[in-house]
């Protein structure tokens, strides 16, 4: 099939003045709660200040819903994204599940505080944007190096050690 002009008029089509920017992903010390342990991750523009008080009020969200067994988890490894996109904080926590599913749960903070995404109608749901999917696919290549490991203590620290550094695009 021969994709011509016309094929394509329309589609993923952005104000002219748009840009993408690149964002820098800043690694923090894991995360441990009832039935998980979670590489964390700060993301944010290179210009943007750091926010340890946001930081700081995810990490005691996720703690306290973890310990309310409102967020389940079984055993798991994974990571954890607040990415600060749009002057809107994102908080997306996940987990390996099921040997070599990543099961998602996403976030954002208002005023109030963090509270659950809100669905979307439809069929079509977000769920990471491209700088989010820059980082996720270093943890994928992470997690299938660990599952061809022997899945032992060393293999589960060498996972957690091998963090997300630098610029995302």
């Amino acid at each position: 099939m021969s994709l011509t002009n016309e094929t394509f008029s329309g589609l993923s089509e952005y104000p002219a003045g748009w840009t993408h920017t690149a964002k820098q992903i800043f690694p923090g010390p894991p995360l441990v709660v009832p039935g998980a342990c979670l590489k964390w991750y700060d993301i944010r523009r290179a210009d943007d200040e750091a926010a340890p008080h946001v930081t700081d009020e995810a990490r005691t969200f996720l703690a306290e819903r973890a310990a309310a067994k409102e967020l389940e988890f079984r055993g798991e490894l994974g990571f954890v994204l607040l990415h600060l996109d749009g002057g809107t904080y994102y908080l997306l926590i996940c987990v390996w599940r099921e040997r070599d599913e990543m099961w998602q749960g996403l976030f954002y903070r208002d005023d109030g505080g963090f509270l659950p995404y809100p669905p979307k109608p439809g069929l079509l749901r977000p769920t990471q944007n491209v700088v989010e999917l820059d980082a996720t696919s270093h943890e994928r290549r992470g997690w299938s190096r660990y599952l061809r490991s022997a899945r032992d203590t060393a293999a589960k620290q060498a996972y957690l050690d091998d963090v997300c550094t630098g610029e995302l695009v």
